[in-house]
């Protein structure tokens, strides 16, 4: 079978879906060498230019799926052409531009809360990252039961614990870290509670030697977030590192005490086990589908509550014998979640729709 894939997502520095779409074709390749994978890609970013997105979506994509004698086309992010030129496998990460359409800039808000609609009922079938995703297809937008299959997400075989020590050091030397460290890792937007996180070490700052590192790419509506550390005088506390490449991540997590995950909402929130992953006790927010991914191997909270999260924070960092338990539940259950399995899967429904 010969299985197109749009990888637009990957150029430049991917973030979430195209982190997904690179680890989930080098697991096809790995689990199917039988079968042929075509990558599709325009050669330039048009991900935040609306009018180039859809040309590429609706025009160049299904028209290039054509070309190469695809069997299928696997869109791995939101946008499913209305024209198929073969059977169409979408991945719905989240349904963030209908639920959270404030959080998003105005062409953003505007593109995926009227868009998204028409490309669940144009593609063949759908796959959610998570339960809660495909309940959110079927509660929002009527989507039949049977179209949705839910596939997990993996976790980078090069996301371990670090022990190497000059590697740490760099890392910590190219980012600006302090000794100890408190760590978010992810992209700088609204829903992902970055407020809450810094109203809630507000109230602990006095109380630990750590410092908060909130690493990972701007996103969108930032500025209030910089102006908060001023307002609260955490400036020396508080750092910002920026985009995080791939091969530092593992050491980053390493070097933490603790990650803290305070999103409002998630599809899935590949972060929580990625920090498992390399032995970082986790604490996160109970939003939507984080309970389902980190199961028992975090501390959970409500989301938007600082009081709450600060109370979790201090316990974690003052009990050591808790702290244990979580980087060890933490490693068994990150183990459960590999990119091998999540090929698997997404095979099974490519062979299902051809």
């Amino acid at each position: 079978m010969r299985i197109a894939l749009d990888v637009q997502s990957t150029l430049g520095r991917p973030t979430g879906i195209g982190q997904y779409t690179k680890q989930l074709l080098a697991a096809l390749r790995r689990v199917a060498p039988g079968h042929e994978f075509v990558e599709l890609n325009w050669g330039r970013d048009v991900i935040m230019r609306t009018d180039r997105r859809l040309r590429w979506q609706q025009w160049e994509l299904p028209r290039r799926a054509r070309a190469v004698g695809a069997d299928l086309l696997h869109v791995t992010g939101f946008d499913a052409p209305r024209l198929r030129p073969c059977p169409v496998v979408l991945t719905v990460h989240d349904l963030v531009g209908m639920l959270f359409p404030h959080n998003l800039p105005p062409v953003a808000r505007l593109y995926w809360s009227r868009w998204l609609p028409y490309s669940v009922r144009w593609a063949t079938r759908l796959i959610a990252d998570s339960q809660h995703t495909r309940a959110d297809l079927i509660r929002l937008l009527g989507v039949a039961p049977e179209r949705i299959e839910v596939v997990y997400l993996g976790v980078d075989d090069s996301l371990r614990p670090v022990t190497d020590l000059e590697r740490l050091a760099a890392v910590r030397q190219r980012y600006g870290i302090a000794d100890r460290l408190i760590l978010y890792l992810g992209t700088l937007e609204p829903r992902k509670g970055l407020d809450t996180l810094i109203a809630a070490f507000a109230q602990v700052a006095a109380d630990l030697p750590h410092h908060l590192v909130i690493a990972g790419k701007e996103g969108w509506y930032t500025g209030p977030l910089f102006r908060q550390v001023r307002t609260l005088g955490l400036e020396r506390r508080v750092h910002f590192t920026g985009y995080v490449a791939a091969e530092d991540q593992a050491a980053l997590y390493s070097l933490a005490d603790l990650f803290v995950f305070p999103s409002r909402y998630e599809g899935f929130g590949l972060p929580v086990l990625e920090a498992m992953a390399c032995g970082t006790p986790v604490v996160c927010s109970k939003a939507a589908s984080l309970p389902e991914v980190a199961g028992d191997a975090a501390v959970l909270i409500p989301p938007e509550d600082a009081g709450a999260l600060a109370a979790a924070v201090l316990k974690v960092l003052q009990d050591g014998t808790l702290r244990q338990g979580l980087r060890e539940r933490g490693l068994e259950r990150a183990r459960r979640f590999t990119w091998e399995e999540t090929a698997r899967r997404t095979l099974a429904i490519y062979e299902q729709v051809t």
